[in-house]
Formats: structure tokens, C-alpha cells, sequence
């Protein structure tokens, strides 16, 4: 069996083409609750709705999708050789944010009646998730009357498999 690209598992966007919320909120832990139109519920940790980023960059359409692991961020610099002066590294260059700044969520943003553009501590904001979107990659709320909608399960990146497994288990 031929292993899966995540970033290009396809689901039923159709399902949920109607599906609007009725009730958006934030979390005390900085993610956000939905309740939508069908009454599913879901509890988006930050983690998850970072890793579940529906830009290009973060789904791989501009190359291999992104993470928040950058690893600049674990390079040592290496020292100067002896007898090079001015030599160039690769590592060099401003220092990335750290993880948990690429986690807080610094806002949200209303776009039309289509969805929310969320706008990420490390200054991430491209991404544009829609209802529909939401709604089909939704985690649940960790009980058996508001399961993880199927399209969770599926297209989650290794980042949002991971948050997800920790919320089941």
C-alpha cells in the first residue's frame, strides 16, 4: 500500500455547504468554540487550527507545506574557519519565532459570511478558513454526541493528528 500525502486527502466539502455558526467564541485556553447550524460542536485548540492552516503555504501548494518547526531554530552557528574571513552561512538571518508565539492566537477577522482569517502571533494571517472548512475538519468536543467530523481524520497534518489523538485519548 502506497502511502498518503495528508495534504492532498480529498473529503465531502459538499456535505457541509449549508452549515453556518450559531455560536462562535473563544476559549479560555486562546482557541475557539463553534457550534454550528447541524448543533455539531467543536473545540478548535490553537495547535490544531495552526496545523489545519488552509493557506498555500501551510497546505503545500507553494512546495512542501510548512511547519512550526524551523530548523534554524536548533542550528548551531558554526564557527569561523581558521583562515576565512567574511565566510557566508546558511543559518544566518533573523532568529524564527518560537513556537508558542506561532501558537497565539493574536486575532480573527470576519470574511464576508464565508469564514474567519485568523491572524497568528508570529504574524501568520493568509490563511482563510471557511465554514464549510470547519466544519468538515471540525475535532468535535471530545464526546460521543459531537464525534471528529470525518474530514479531520482524514486530512489532518502529522501537527493536527497529533492534537487530535491527545484529545481522544
Amino acid at each position: 500500500m502506497e502511502p498518503r500525502d495528508s495534504a492532498k486527502v480529498q473529503f465531502d466539502l459538499d456535505a457541509f455547504d449549508k452549515i453556518t455558526p450559531s455560536k462562535l467564541g473563544w476559549r479560555p485556553d486562546g482557541g475557539v468554540e463553534i457550534v454550528f447550524s447541524d448543533g455539531h460542536r467543536g473545540l478548535f485548540d490553537r495547535p490544531y487550527l495552526r496545523a489545519m492552516c488552509p493557506c498555500a503555504t501551510c497546505s503545500g501548494t507553494h512546495g512542501p507545506p510548512t511547519t512550526l518547526f524551523d530548523a534554524r531554530a536548533l542550528a548551531k552557528p558554526e564557527p569561523p574557519k581558521p583562515g576565512k574571513k567574511g565566510s557566508f552561512s546558511i543559518s544566518a538571518g533573523p532568529k524564527p519565532p518560537s513556537v508558542q508565539e506561532s501558537l497565539r492566537l493574536a486575532g480573527a477577522e470576519p470574511v464576508g459570511a464565508y469564514g474567519m482569517k485568523l491572524r497568528w502571533g508570529d504574524g501568520h494571517d493568509t490563511g482563510i478558513f471557511s465554514w464549510t472548512y470547519l466544519r468538515a475538519v471540525s475535532p468535535g468536543d471530545g464526546t460521543e454526541a459531537h464525534p471528529p467530523a470525518p474530514g479531520a481524520q482524514l486530512a489532518a497534518r502529522p501537527q493536527a493528528k497529533k492534537a487530535l489523538a491527545e484529545r481522544t485519548a
